[in-house]
């Protein structure tokens, strides 16, 4: 899909982050904006700003929960996390893609992970719900081609949302946070990676370029990957270790 104007756009996620830059990056191409958050105030000064600027945003507020990655994975857990990443993009799936097929035309784009190609430890959840948006995305890519729709799957590297300061992980302290921010990519650069991507119809829509280039490694040298996983799970798990200390 090459062209936005007066295309309907739905945007989950668009109070803040990735989906409000890239609610903005489609208002730009002219699309007519269906925004969609729990954030009412968010998606409030997203649409108003959209409006600001000449573009037609209506903004709907819904009740997806919030996703932190949690260091002690139990069942509840498992449901807290895969319901939101993954059921999110089943129900969106499945409540309009009927009407883009009668219409045969439409793009979807779902938001997967970095880790959706390539896993990271202690995060078995998180992983999983991400590795499935990519299996999704993949089938309603291969199954919708007939019906002229295409689908993307943006996996994104450390990007500077607020996950950043809310996220519960092995390792993922204070001094890492500060880290991450310095590393972390502007989410107006996602979006426009996704813009591009959907342009070229591209299947999986990758940023930063270490994402690709981790995703090469995996793909062309599997062993040397695994070598890298587990040093890194390694160092994850002396962090624990080391905070589990100071506890005590």
């Amino acid at each position: 899909m090459k062209d936005f104007d007066s295309k309907l756009v739905l945007v989950t996620g668009a109070a803040s982050g990735i989906g409000r830059a890239t609610a903005m990056r489609f208002s730009g191409q002219r699309a007519d904006l269906i925004l969609v958050d729990i954030n009412e105030e968010g998606l409030e000064s997203t649409a108003g700003e959209i409006d600001a600027r000449g573009g037609r945003a209506a903004w709907y507020r819904t009740d997806p929960r919030e996703v932190d990655q949690v260091e002690e994975a139990g069942l509840e857990d498992w449901r807290w996390i895969i319901e939101p990443n993954l059921w999110s993009c089943i129900y969106t799936v499945h409540f309009f893609l009927p009407d883009m097929m009668q219409r045969r035309s439409g793009h979807v784009i779902n938001v997967a992970s970095g880790v959706g190609l390539f896993a990271v430890p202690y995060q078995a959840p998180y992983n999983t719900s991400k590795h499935a948006v990519v299996g999704l995305t993949e089938s309603i890519r291969q199954e919708m081609e007939r019906y002229g729709i295409g689908a993307s799957v943006v996996c994104p590297g450390m990007i500077r949302t607020p996950i950043i300061n809310t996220v519960r992980s092995i390792g993922f302290g204070d001094s890492v946070k500060k880290m991450a921010h310095r590393l972390a990519s502007p989410p107006e650069k996602m979006a426009d990676a996704i813009i591009r991507g959907v342009k070229k119809n591209r299947a999986v829509i990758m940023y930063p370029l270490y994402i690709n280039l981790l995703y090469g490694l995996k793909r062309f040298s599997p062993r040397a990957a695994d070598k890298l996983s587990k040093t890194v799970a390694r160092d994850f798990y002396r962090a624990r270790r080391s905070r589990q200390r100071r506890q005590t």
